[in-house]
């Protein structure tokens, strides 16, 4: 009985398409019922695979580094996080959101810069550079600055994900599509979705879900139709300032401060806010999105 390793790249109802680690042979499985019996098994997932004659079935899951709810996959080691310097104009709350969620989860987030090309015309895009790398570069986050219409950047930002699990994050228009796709174009596709259908026999029946596509290197992109919801759905609202880097060495009167309702006289944040130390546009998207999430905190205890 031959005992694999391997990575989910893709579920079709009942039948897991999984990479196989050292021989990114591709296999198609079934999960033994304990398996499955605690948690549903995701795409990203590494599981443990045993071949009985020609057939795979899956007999353990490994624990995962991480998991997202939407889109359902596990395991992602960095966030690109998609942003335009064009229509349409970055959304600096979005953004946040996204880097928040990506902290509460352990995963690194990497703002891609896209549509730089417009900055010698266009002024706002300018500004908008201006202030994502100031603000952002001074908090530790990486930024790739590409465009994907000009070819520009693309072999740089190729050189983040190497060796890793990348989910690829933005609105609608940001280019997201565009930049993953000039990517994968350097790849042939790990697997053929009608294959996937003559397997499970259901024909056209397969359905559309997450992918992850195997690069090389033990290399990743996921590929999705999109993040359904944006909400910090796993983050309450006492904790979003954990997540703030340039609060962390705050001297606060309260170890409980929330820097949100309390005067500057016993918030440092708000006093460094003041004296230009804290960026004041991050700080009042802190405050707009604490007040969204205790919003649904008190409904939900209500």
């Amino acid at each position: 009985m031959e005992k694999l390793i391997g990575k989910i790249i893709r579920i079709d109802l009942d039948i897991y398409v999984i990479n196989i680690q050292d021989t990114n042979n591709i296999v198609f499985a079934k999960a033994r019922g304990n398996a499955k019996k605690n948690n549903a098994i995701l795409v990203g997932d590494i599981v443990e695979v045993e071949k009985v004659n020609q057939d795979y079935m899956i007999t353990k899951v490994i624990d995962r580094l991480n998991s997202l709810i939407r889109p359902p996959v596990s395991n992602i080691d960095q966030m690109i996080i998609v942003v335009s310097l064009g229509a349409p104009v970055p959304d600096y709350i979005l953004l946040d959101k996204q880097i928040v969620l990506c902290l509460a989860k352990g995963i690194e987030p990497i703002i891609c810069l896209n549509k730089i090309d417009l900055c010698d015309k266009d002024l706002q895009a300018k500004n908008d550079l201006e202030y994502i790398k100031n603000t952002y570069e001074n908090l530790g986050i990486k930024i790739c600055y590409v465009s994907a219409k000009e070819k520009i950047g693309l072999e740089e930002l190729k050189s983040f994900l190497y060796g890793k699990t990348s989910a690829f994050s933005g609105n609608s228009g940001v280019g997201k599509s565009s930049i993953t796709q000039e990517i994968l174009n350097d790849y042939p596709k790990t697997i053929d979705i009608g294959e996937i259908g003559q397997k499970s026999k259901r024909g056209k029946h397969t359905t559309k879900s997450v992918n992850l596509y195997a690069l090389n290197n033990n290399t990743y992109i996921l590929d999705t139709p999109g993040f359904s919801s944006y909400e910090l759905y796993d983050v309450e609202h006492k904790e979003l300032r954990n997540y703030y880097k340039e609060f962390i060495n705050c001297n606060c009167d309260y170890d409980d401060c929330a820097h949100v309702i309390e005067a500057d006289t016993v918030c440092d944040v708000k006093r460094k806010v003041q004296n230009g130390k804290i960026d004041k546009g991050r700080y009042e998207r802190y405050v707009y999105i604490y007040d969204k999430l205790k919003e649904r905190y008190d409904k939900r205890y209500k």
